[in-house]
């Protein structure tokens, strides 16, 4: 959808929802998705390099379901090794702080943020979306030699700001007694979401340079310090759309991407993230 068809259709929404939702942004009153206890004790104490994994541990063990949602990534497609793991001190032993943050958030999103009433099916594949972009951006990242745990969390969060638009929406819907269409809903969540994906990263304490990812991922030169992650977010946004939806994108599209020249990314390079479709694919499907 071009920016201006998304312009039109974001009108349709109802004025008062329209002010309510950028009213609650501009007072700061726009309730965001807290995370867990846990998760969030997970990415504090996985965030120094001198952290105890037995007492890290014993924070994870503190949530079961966080505990077995985490033993059953480490063994899934996404992070899977030749070696079963059956503990969660031999899933740190062997992944490290950073994967095991990686896997708080992911587990965090799935189970609280993209849950919107009513849009059940649609933000299921919202997260796939999510998902896709994480492990692509992921895989960009290897290949240019940066930063991969940030790029993960960059794709894995770019879209996090959507579901809680479409929830403020709904809600709002409810309370002023309102049907909204659901392509009025989307068009807002186009919208705003860069915004309030910024400000729920913001919210959890992650690096500011993620935030300001989030939030121009779709417009990476503007980035003031972070047009390098926003570029490649943005490309691994795009590619996941070709992976698995929601949005269609052809291959062609891809191949002539305008993030390319700027991230450096040789045809070779495109052809060898091309061919591992179904690799990245089992990798989402482990997951969501």
């Amino acid at each position: 959808m071009s920016e201006s068809a998304t312009q039109s259709t974001s009108a349709s929404l109802p004025e008062v929802l329209r002010t309510d939702l950028e009213s609650a942004l501009a007072s700061g009153k726009l309730e965001m998705p807290v995370l867990p206890d846990v998760a969030t004790q997970v990415i504090s104490a996985s965030s120094d390099e001198n952290c105890d994994i037995k007492a890290l541990t014993a924070i994870v063990n503190r949530d079961q379901s966080m505990t077995g949602h985490m033993l059953h990534l480490c063994n899934s497609a996404l992070y899977s090794g030749k070696v079963q793991i059956v503990s969660l001190q031999q899933a740190l032993s062997r992944l490290g702080l950073k994967k095991i943050r990686e896997m708080a958030l992911i587990i965090s999103c799935q189970s609280r943020v993209f849950k919107v009433d009513g849009l059940e099916e649609v933000i299921r594949q919202l997260f796939r979306h999510s998902m896709a972009a994480a492990v692509i951006a992921q895989e960009v990242a290897r290949m240019r030699r940066w930063n991969v745990e940030e790029a993960f969390l960059c794709g894995l969060l770019h879209d996090v700001g959507r579901p809680v638009v479409l929830q403020a929406l709904v809600d709002a819907a409810k309370r002023f007694k309102l049907t909204v269409t659901d392509e009025a809903l989307f068009a807002a969540s186009d919208e705003f979401h860069c915004r309030v994906g910024a400000d729920v990263v913001h919210n959890w304490k992650l690096p500011a340079r993620m935030s300001e990812t989030i939030l121009f991922h779709h417009d990476p030169t503007a980035a003031p310090s972070a047009a390098q992650t926003a570029m490649m977010t943005r490309f691994a946004d795009d590619i996941a759309h070709w992976l698995v939806g929601p949005r269609a994108v052809d291959e062609e599209a891809i191949r002539n991407h305008p993030m390319l020249a700027k991230l450096n990314i040789y045809p070779e390079e495109l052809d060898g993230l091309i061919a591992n479709k179904d690799k990245f694919k089992l990798a989402v499907e482990a997951v969501a």
